[in-house]
């Protein structure tokens, strides 16, 4: 399995890494909208993560464009920091499946990714 992770913060990226490996899955890091669709629309990738502090960054943007260059759409889980309502209502209103505090996503990130690789795993056997 693989994961984007959409994040121009080196210790989001570790820490995110440190998440997957114990989960078994490779993790792609990118800090553009286009790069995360490029490495959807190429591989299977059920599960994208988005740091909404990325700069220049637009949650309908990555949706729209997600919707309209996979075959499967990822499941997205956007996080920002709990201050930024602003980041956090826009993620909620561009469809992010599941959209959470900074604080909140690195307490539950183990559980976040390794929900993804049950999804993943179930949906495979079908």
């Amino acid at each position: 399995m693989r994961a984007v992770l959409l994040t121009g913060d080196l210790v989001v990226a570790s820490r995110v890494e440190g998440a997957a490996a114990r989960a078994g899955i490779a993790l792609e890091t990118t800090s553009t909208v286009e790069q995360a669709v490029a490495i959807c629309g190429l591989r299977h990738v059920p599960l994208v993560l988005v740091d909404l502090s990325t700069p220049a960054f637009r949650p309908s943007e990555l949706m729209e464009r997600l919707a309209s260059h996979s075959s499967e759409r990822p499941t997205v889980v956007a996080f920002g920091p709990h201050v930024h309502e602003a980041l956090l209502s826009a993620a909620r209103e561009a469809d992010c499946d599941e959209v959470v505090s900074r604080g909140e996503f690195f307490a539950r990130l183990d559980a976040i990714v390794a929900r993804a690789v049950k999804k993943d795993d179930s949906s495979a056997g079908n």
